[in-house]
């Protein structure tokens, strides 16, 4: 009997694990587009790499413009909103960092932003910072002192490390040495793209086995090796799920689409990510923002193509909610439950 796709999407928890929509962006067009994606929890990137008083601002920001949605989406600290707003149709959001470039060198600051709500954190973006090196340092330097630091009081704050835009050795080193599981919430593989910013089969084994979970970016040129000349279909997208499933089992493998509102790109934007950042596979020398994300996966509000794809794939119903969200739940639970 085949599934209803609308209905198995409907009736799941789907917790995207990364949204990085600006706040210049949050307006009635993107809470519709939500609304249309079926969420129910998103892990939003509410600072990339800001210092803590812009980081703190930003927050304070989405705080307001969540107050005027009236509970449509409301700021979320623990799963048992994230059951609140399955049960009343509304969307349960998480606040994240990119970077820890907020924090500095002072700890007493993670423990200030946890206060205020930050329950997802990136070690790093890109650059070295006074934790690690990011996936653009080619010299590949592991965590610093205060880096082993940083990942302990994580763990003791339940603060979610995200290692997504972090360098394979201090990825390695901060799976090795965290007591709580870590993510990769958006990445692509190096398996279908060599590119630093995705991660090798090794992390991904590395990160499983110690009860981590991996969410693929949907973007073009992180799964498929000629996307930045050609805009791939969505299928490319199961391609690295089928491939992620082969090599850590579905129990690994999560939503985290790194799809923001789509009018925050433009071609000025992708020209200075490819200046600032030249290892990430985002956009090709023509700055061609339809080839950006996989056909179908661009906006939002798109988020129903997955569970299309896997369906299509022929992956089981109990599977499909795993993917959407349980997997993340169950990590989420070792991470937060035990937090001090």
């Amino acid at each position: 009997m085949s599934l209803d796709t609308a209905a198995l999407h409907h009736d799941s928890v789907v917790f995207n694990a990364l949204d990085c929509t600006p706040l210049a962006w949050a307006d009635e067009t993107y809470l519709g587009k939500l609304a249309a994606s079926g969420v129910t929890a998103l892990n939003h990137a509410v600072s990339i790499s800001q210092d803590y008083d812009a980081a703190a601002a930003a927050l304070v920001g989405w705080q307001r413009r969540l107050a005027e949605t009236r509970g449509r989406l409301f700021q979320a600290y623990g799963l048992e909103d994230v059951a609140r707003a399955k049960a009343d149709g509304s969307i349960a959001w998480f606040a994240g960092f990119e970077d820890s470039k907020p924090v500095g060198e002072d700890l007493w600051r993670l423990a200030a932003f946890h206060q205020m709500g930050l329950r997802f954190m990136g070690l790093t973006y890109q650059n070295r910072n006074f934790a690690a090196d990011g996936s653009g340092e080619s010299a590949n330097g592991g965590l610093s002192r205060f880096g082993r630091a940083l990942v302990k009081e994580c763990n003791r704050l339940g603060v979610v490390l995200d290692l997504s835009h972090t360098g394979e050795r201090s990825t390695l080193e901060t799976i090795e040495l965290s007591d709580k599981p870590v993510l990769v919430t958006h990445a692509g593989l190096t398996h279908f793209v060599d590119s630093p910013r995705n991660k090798s089969d090794v992390v991904v084994r590395e990160l499983a086995a110690r009860g981590g979970v991996f969410g693929l970016a949907a973007k073009s040129g992180f799964l498929d090796p000629d996307g930045l000349t050609c805009r791939p279909s969505a299928q490319v997208f199961a391609d690295n799920i089928d491939y992620l499933v082969e090599l850590v089992g579905i129990d690994h493998v999560i939503v985290g689409t790194d799809v923001g509102d789509e009018r925050k790109y433009s071609r000025e934007g992708m020209a200075r990510v490819r200046r600032l950042y030249p290892e990430i596979p985002m956009a090709g020398e023509d700055l061609d923002l339809d080839r950006l994300h996989p056909e179908g996966m661009g906006t939002p509000a798109d988020l129903p193509v997955i569970t299309e794809l896997l369906v299509d794939r022929g992956y089981t119903a109990a599977d499909i909610v795993k993917v959407l969200g349980g997997n993340l739940q169950r990590t989420l639970a070792g991470i937060w439950d035990t937090a001090a």
